[in-house]
């Protein structure tokens, strides 16, 4: 196990890629994952006379790049994309910072002396702690919770596609009403509003009936968030994300956006949470099988998959610069005592030894007391 790389997290809109993709090969990384996402805003439209004014679901596309970088360099290359792909202008993406536990075969290989020269002198960030709130259910529901919580005025949520695998086995005759293309819906919000993300999701979503869905979310360092919640005609010189993004650093956080006073617990019924563990394991399509069925034998109630592309922009071997792979995420939710019992019996499973790209990084999350059922 590894505490030396920290992932970074960053959703861009599809009109930036090729300069975050360019930020990238400058840093020469070695290993960068990405996958297609779209971010939700709404947009207002008025009726004859500017009457009649309602609100419609936009989206527009985004990639998703799961970034593995040392833990040292991390806020000097989220300072360099930063600067190289102007994201934080409105509508563009967000990127955050999540420390992680890491395990692999092969060590990642970084030209430290170029990230030295390119990100070591990078002025400290001002990072706002927030949380990102995961929440998975069936193919065709997104929009209607997307929208739910675009109507608080929280944040622009990220949704991309996966499957869901072992929930269904477990539920008998049930399991041919639970579909198996899943959507992710990830809302990154401020740790003051977690609990009122997830208050308006449950019902919803009926997130506490077995097969509905499953909902989880964890720590994160943000440095850039989408605050195009609303997308439209500018009237004014500057938008509102600038003035919200301005009013934040003044304040040095975003409590000041809390939607009045309330008690942080769910339902106020005092529903529980509990502390859990992340397990996010990447590789190629029969190692995350083997790495599946390894974890539902030691515990696991089941697993989403995601389709990956794996991209390398190191140039230390000119032949091997962009090139792209496919790949797998298995992202499973875990007891820590189930977690202990699987990372003790992996190593018998060889994905870990020399010579082998698959990669599994861990960390906290907390989830409800019915997703443990």
């Amino acid at each position: 196990m590894g505490n030396d790389i920290s992932t970074i997290l960053c959703v861009a809109d599809i009109n930036i890629s090729s300069s975050l993709d360019q930020c990238l090969k400058e840093l020469a990384l070695p290993e960068v994952y990405v996958q297609r996402a779209k971010q939700m805003s709404l947009t207002f439209r008025h009726g004859f006379l500017g009457l009649n004014q309602s609100a419609k679901l936009e989206e527009s596309r985004a990639l998703l790049y799961r970034i593995y970088v040392p833990k040292k360099f991390a806020n000097g290359i989220i300072s360099y994309i930063s600067e190289g792909t102007d994201i934080k202008m409105g509508g563009r993406g967000c990127m955050l910072l999540q420390h992680i536990g890491h395990y692999r075969g092969v060590p990642l290989t970084f030209d430290t002396e170029k990230l030295e020269r390119l990100c070591g002198k990078a002025k400290k960030l001002v990072r706002d702690e927030h949380c990102l709130v995961s929440c998975t259910v069936p193919r065709g529901s997104a929009d209607f919770l997307a929208e739910a919580v675009l109507e608080l005025g929280i944040c622009v949520p990220i949704v991309f596609y996966g499957n869901g695998v072992g929930l269904r086995d477990r539920l008998g005759l049930m399991r041919i009403t639970v579909p198996v293309e899943k959507e992710i819906i990830w809302f990154l919000v401020p740790r003051s509003e977690v609990h009122l993300v997830e208050k308006t999701l449950i019902p919803l979503a009926h997130l506490d009936v077995p097969g509905k869905g499953f909902l989880y979310n964890f720590p994160v360092h943000a440095s850039v968030v989408n605050l195009r919640i609303i997308r439209g005609k500018r009237t004014h010189a500057a938008t509102m994300e600038q003035i919200i993004a301005a009013l934040d650093e003044v304040r040095g956080s975003s409590d000041w956006r809390r939607l009045g006073s309330r008690k942080t617990g769910f339902f106020g019924s005092g529903e529980k949470t509990y502390n859990a563990r992340g397990l996010f394991f990447i590789g190629e399509e029969e190692e995350v099988e083997i790495f599946r069925r390894t974890a539902m034998e030691n515990g696991a109630r089941g697993a989403t998959m995601n389709s990956l592309e794996m991209r390398t922009f190191s140039d230390l071997l000119q032949e091997h610069s962009m090139e792209s792979h496919s790949r797998s995420l298995c992202d499973i939710i875990v007891t820590p005592a189930v977690e202990e019992k699987l990372l003790k019996n992996l190593p018998k499973t060889g994905l870990f030894e020399a010579g082998r790209t698959c990669v599994l990084k861990t960390f906290d999350v907390e989830m409800h007391a019915f997703n443990r059922n």
